[in-house]
């Protein structure tokens, strides 16, 4: 009863990939199936290679839907803590979620903003998680008791609804790579680091792109930007890029009258 208690107090968090991960659980079950079909029926030395390989490649996939079943229901609450462990919050700040999905981060990061906000924002598709929706994420907010400074918008991470300099913190977990383009994806790193605050941090969780997003983000004035070594908790494995926008600096009154 106590194991039945706690997890449904942590909240439902979604499927990752939900069509992906039933492709390769069916297409991997039907190629075992055509394999084993094919070695009942003809004995021929070529068939057996064949019904060999068509096993052994369904199982692959077997395999890999598996890998992201559990990376879905354990793997990424370790990547959760370790990128807000990163962000080192006081309690006090204005977080934003790009992309949180069932909210995973986004209560993640409220759950250490015992005087702060957490704001997330989400076309909310259904290819990326299974039932993903703004009501989903907030029945999780409100069994990890956090709903009260939880704040969930409607909207495009390449034109985010926010002001300059809003947030002190800017994060993102596999939501960037769904922009298909390049310059698209250049857009929506322009809207984050529009909308962070000087000293601001950025952290943003991929399994692709994410050396282009360094590269964005260094281009654009960004500094310690950093990549992290591959993590393999997750299926796809993934990094971290983490960054901090540069404050703004005023001369001395001195250098000031020189230029003059």
């Amino acid at each position: 009863m106590a194991h039945r208690n706690q997890s449904a107090a942590r909240g439902d968090y979604g499927l990752d990939a939900p069509v992906l991960v039933r492709g390769f659980l069916l297409g991997g079950a039907a190629l075992i199936a055509l394999g084993i079909g094919v070695r009942a029926w003809m004995r021929a030395r070529l068939v057996t290679i064949a019904w060999g390989m068509l096993v052994c490649t369904g199982a692959v996939f077997i395999f890999e839907g598996l890998l992201m079943i559990w990376s879905s229901r354990v793997g990424k609450f370790h990547e959760r803590d370790a990128l807000l462990d990163g962000l080192r919050l006081r309690g006090d700040e204005t977080v934003l979620d790009v992309g949180p999905g069932h909210g995973l981060l986004l209560i993640g990061a409220a759950r250490r903003l015992p005087h702060g906000r957490a704001v997330g924002i989400d076309l909310w598709s259904q290819a990326d998680q299974a039932d993903n929706s703004r009501d989903a994420l907030l029945a999780n907010a409100r069994l990890a008791e956090v709903d009260e400074r939880v704040e969930v918008h409607d909207g495009d991470m390449r034109e985010l609804p926010f002001a300059d300099g809003g947030f002190d913190a800017v994060m993102a977990s596999l939501a960037i790579h769904n922009i298909h383009d390049r310059a698209g994806r250049d857009l929506a790193i322009r809207e984050i680091m529009r909308v962070l605050r000087p000293g601001g941090q950025v952290a943003l969780l991929d399994f692709q792109h994410t050396s282009e997003y360094a590269e964005m983000l260094r281009a654009a004035g960004m500094r310690d930007v950093q990549l992290s070594r591959l993590s393999f908790w997750m299926f796809p494995p993934v990094r971290t890029v983490t960054a901090v926008k540069p404050r703004l600096t005023i001369p001395p009154a001195s250098d000031t009258i020189r230029s003059r």
